[in-house]
């Protein structure tokens, strides 16, 4: 009879994973057409021949909606694989915590990144894996994975190199938070959470350099269209000021030890301050509102976090 009705609850926990999951998905997808719909039949207006189309609120509103119902999709299953394989139950509270952060990364890589003049024009910093990393130590590494895997799905839709960007990037932001996250998790001290996210920089950077070299240029080139001769020439430009130092036979070389390897590490740095500066502080708040993350005797404490901004200061 117990068995029958843990069944019964696994199958509908499943079921809703399916049905939400789909709901979040769509209204994804349905901001990226109505997106693309409305920038092809965008005409300038006259009094400004040169204007260029601009994505309206309702559509970032569409793709953050199904960010949040995405992500309140994996509470399901994980509920769902919680009584098939007895984990640790995730409260309703711990879901929708989650839930917000990964809206957050979503907000955070539309509305937060920029471009640094001496990296290349491509190479965008952003800051979309701080609600991961901070989620990651706060409830584990699966919850910071399930951040990285909203944010994929709401970039999938715009994609440029027909998602193997946006593969590429999931695998870097796995990459960080779940080596962070395994370290931290074994290590709660102050020393532990700098180790969890100097080592999960240092692979990330790894993961990216090597995805760079094998998987985004040459989609770039391929499935982009984007020209070589552009890729070494804005290369070019960066290093030698246009004198043709770098060129199609040594851009590679150039390009990832100069531009892509200072660059994440660049990134992470600053990836790792906000983080750093912003967990303990959101964790107490976190604390106070939801009361149900289980704090380490061994965690990071207040006297720690207050010695570290004074050395930053």
């Amino acid at each position: 009879m117990e068995n029958g009705r843990e069944n019964s609850k696994k199958q509908k926990f499943l079921l809703l994973f399916i049905i939400i999951a789909l709901i979040g998905l769509s209204l994804i997808i349905i901001g990226f057409v109505t997106d693309k719909i409305s920038k092809d039949n965008f005409v300038a207006p006259i009094d400004a021949p040169k204007a260029k189309y601009k994505s309206a609120w309702y559509i970032y509103m569409l793709e953050i909606s199904g960010a949040m119902i995405f992500m309140l999709s994996f509470g399901y299953l994980y509920n769902y694989l919680q009584i098939k394989y007895n984990l640790k139950k995730m409260t309703i509270k711990q879901m929708s915590v989650i839930a917000i952060f990964g809206a957050l990364a979503v907000i955070l890589y539309y509305f937060a990144k920029f471009n640094v003049p001496f990296f290349p024009s491509w190479l965008d910093i952003q800051f979309s894996e701080v609600p991961a990393l901070l989620t990651t130590f706060m409830y584990g590494p699966q919850s910071g994975i399930l951040v990285i895997v909203v944010r994929f799905f709401c970039k999938l839709p715009g994609t440029s190199t027909v998602g193997v960007g946006e593969l590429a990037d999931l695998l870097i932001g796995i990459t960080l938070v779940l080596t962070s996250g395994i370290i931290y998790k074994k290590h709660k001290t102050l020393k532990g959470a700098l180790c969890a996210l100097t080592i999960g920089m240092a692979l990330a950077t790894v993961v990216a350099t090597i995805s760079n070299w094998l998987i985004l240029i040459p989609a770039y080139k391929e499935i982009a269209g984007f020209p070589q001769a552009a890729l070494t020439g804005t290369m070019d430009t960066i290093i030698s000021g246009g004198n043709k130092v770098v060129t199609d036979n040594n851009f590679m070389l150039y390009y990832l030890f100069v531009g892509v390897i200072p660059f994440n590490l660049f990134r992470y740095v600053i990836v790792f301050i906000i983080t750093f500066i912003l967990y303990k502080r959101l964790k107490k708040l976190i604390v106070y509102i939801v009361g149900d993350i289980n704090d380490n005797k061994d965690d990071i404490t207040n006297d720690e976090i207050n010695e570290i901004i004074e050395e930053e200061n």
